[in-house]
């Protein structure tokens, strides 16, 4: 089955916690890749990351949940125990997102679909 991850390559958060997932998904830096994404609208990988899987997309902790009950388990323990549970991942993707965030902030870094309020 074909799985694509769209993260926020500039990121070094992101960078390091997506390189979990390879050779298992195939890793698309959205700032690198532009327009040939093709992504169907509700899906902005500047507010959470991206995971096409059979055809479907899903976003940010849904993502990282799917990935976590995937047969072979890309991402290891630490994804699984992190959104091994749609109720711990929900708490946690908001703190990871704020976290990268925070950090394109204080670099003065923006986002590509402009500024959060």
């Amino acid at each position: 089955m074909d799985r694509r991850l769209i993260y926020d390559g500039d990121c070094p958060f992101c960078r390091w916690y997506c390189r979990r997932f390879e050779p298992a998904v195939t890793l698309v830096d959205f700032r690198r890749a532009g327009d040939a994404l093709n992504l169907p609208g509700g899906c902005d990988p500047d507010r959470a990351l991206v995971l096409e899987m059979g055809g479907e997309h899903h976003t940010g902790a849904e993502a990282l949940w799917r990935l976590a009950h995937a047969p072979g388990r890309p991402g290891g323990n630490l994804n699984f125990w992190l959104f091994g549970s749609r109720r711990l991942g929900t708490l946690m993707y908001p703190l990871l997102r704020a976290l990268r965030n925070g950090h394109r902030r204080l670099a003065g870094m923006r986002g590509t679909t402009g500024d959060r309020k």
